[in-house]
């Protein structure tokens, strides 16, 4: 009669749930190895109930236990990578990568910028942060801005939510004394393993009969 060996029913097992998983992911994908970090504390469930059943349905005295040693290593393997998964899981760092993976890039126009300017208004000052600003001069008394964008985000990303939903989110227009400040903000950018860039390119198009300031990243003056 062989003899029972502990941790064999336990490996055996452990590859059929791991069978199923890897067939499951052919259609649910990367989704389906989410699994691995609720079903592998039942690992460790299987072999504690087969050290137990070993030793209820044993009816000699004295009954030394046999394991399978080869079997229970695997099968200790195995729960290590799934509390690693499942460590990684709750640290987000799973999500980040998978959202790494699948990234795309999107463009599209700024919300445009159009504005009157007070006659009291003598000079106008452009405040940029790295952005890459064009200035055009026109015989209109307005302030017109307006641009593009480039955004790379995740692909499980909308393009609404990625996008500027107003113009305050890029450019902020203030008025003090006789001088109309126009502040351009970078777009939100992500840092981590989706770091994510944001560009964009803005055009302002201003009065020609006003002075006009270009002042660059921290406070130095590109164009007078």
């Amino acid at each position: 009669m062989k003899k029972w060996r502990v941790g064999t029913l336990s490996m055996g097992l452990t590859l059929v749930l791991l069978g199923a998983l890897l067939f499951a992911s052919q259609w649910e994908g990367l989704q389906a190895f989410d699994a691995l970090a609720v079903w592998w504390p039942v690992i460790l469930i299987l072999l504690g109930l087969e050290i137990i059943g070993y030793l209820i349905f044993s009816r000699k005295e004295n009954q030394v236990i046999y394991y399978d040693i080869l079997s229970i290593f695997f099968v200790g393997v195995l729960c290590l990578g799934s509390l690693g998964f499942a460590f990684l899981t709750s640290l987000g760092v799973v999500s980040e990568v998978r959202s790494a993976l699948h990234t795309v890039e999107r463009s599209g126009d700024l919300p445009a910028i159009s504005q009157e300017i007070p006659q009291t208004v003598k000079r106008i000052i452009v405040q940029t942060s790295g952005e890459a600003v064009k200035i055009d001069k026109s015989e209109q008394p307005a302030l017109n801005v307006f641009g593009t964008y480039r955004i790379q985000t995740a692909l499980s990303e909308t393009e609404g939510t990625a996008a500027p939903a107003n113009s305050d989110d890029y450019c902020t227009v203030r008025t003090v004394g006789d001088t109309m400040y126009v502040q351009l903000k970078p777009l939100p950018a992500e840092r981590g393993w989706k770091s994510s860039y944001r560009h964009m390119e803005v055009t302002a198009v201003l009065p020609q009969d006003k002075q006009v300031e270009l002042r660059g990243y921290n406070g130095q003056i590109i164009k007078p």
